[in-house]
């Protein structure tokens, strides 16, 4: 069993794959297996990664149809057979000691998962600054979501689980921006979380990734669907002041941001977005999840104004 699994999904990154595999090749902690998935690529990604797989025995390649990025990831849970799981996209990168960090972080601390902090970059550069492991600090904290630290996040691929942690969690297949109930999910199990400040973790501004997309309705509906797993995941462990405290702390956040995305979208399918929004919007309220706290009032005041059926029908714009 080696200690950490790496997963990378792989999905048309040719341009920075090499750099990815090379920075988990090149870490000074070795006792780890690399799976990739190859989730139905297009371009050059199946080429690399054979050429890997053959000139490295411990990268295990999974190859199969495009399932996207939740179904790579459980794909690649489902065969991970280390002590640990540690995320990696296949655009981004890690620090020659980010591994080793983790793992003696986790091992001195008792904890069930440490988080690191992330460093925009291009995708291609290649160089590192030193990092003086022995001086490396962290700190205890009961759960980040909600620990008021804007620089958490909710990330998966910041973060090293401990594989028993995990157990029974899957990412939702078919949706964007899943890292945030799967996250919330294993939250939810109140696991002991180590912290570290240093920036191990090595994130690619990449156009073409499913951040940066246009503004469309599928996104309003995933995240719809993300939320309505986080309610039942903590409604049936009966984690009642938590769900309260996330309807104060973090949904204002997500509201605010697919309102955003409703105000940027393009004229022609403006409309759907914010009847997608107002579905999103009721169903919150239904649910007890749409409360004044936490947001700004003219922002409350436009969500309860959207939800109202006589005015959602003729809305084109806010």
């Amino acid at each position: 069993m080696p200690a950490v699994s790496v997963i990378i999904p792989v999905y048309n990154v040719q341009k920075y794959l090499n750099r990815c595999l090379d920075s988990v090749l090149f870490q000074r902690f070795q006792d780890i297996e690399i799976i990739c998935v190859n989730d139905g690529s297009i371009d050059e990604c199946e080429r690399i990664l054979a050429i890997y797989a053959k000139e490295h025995k411990h990268i295990k390649v999974i190859s199969g149809e495009n399932r996207g990025l939740s179904g790579a990831r459980n794909i690649g849970l489902a065969q991970a057979t280390g002590e640990c799981i540690f995320f990696l996209d296949a655009d981004d990168a890690i620090h020659p000691d980010c591994l080793d960090i983790l793992w003696t972080v986790l091992n001195d601390s008792g904890a069930d998962m440490v988080h690191c902090q992330f460093e925009k970059t291009d995708g291609l550069s290649r160089r590192y600054q030193d990092i003086e492991t022995d001086k490396i600090t962290y700190r205890l904290i009961p759960s980040y979501c909600f620990s008021g630290k804007k620089n958490m996040g909710f990330n998966v691929w910041s973060n090293l689980y401990k594989r028993s942690l995990l157990e029974g969690i899957q990412f939702i297949d078919g949706i964007h921006f899943e890292d945030v109930p799967f996250l919330l999910t294993v939250l939810a199990r109140h696991p002991k979380i180590a912290s570290v400040d240093e920036k191990l973790y090595f994130y690619t501004i990449n156009e073409n990734s499913i951040s940066h997309k246009r503004a469309n309705p599928q996104q309003i509906r995933d995240y719809h669907t993300g939320l309505n797993y986080i309610y039942h995941v903590y409604n049936q462990a009966g984690l009642l002041s938590e769900l309260e405290r996330l309807k104060r702390t973090f949904i204002p956040v997500i509201l605010k941001q697919q309102l955003g995305r409703c105000q940027r979208a393009d004229k022609t399918i403006q409309s759907e977005m914010y009847r997608a929004f107002a579905t999103e919007l009721k169903d919150l309220k239904t649910k007890g999840l749409l409360g004044w706290k936490g947001h700004k009032l003219h922002r409350y005041f436009t969500y309860r104004w959207l939800i109202m059926p006589e005015e959602r029908e003729n809305h084109t714009s806010v």
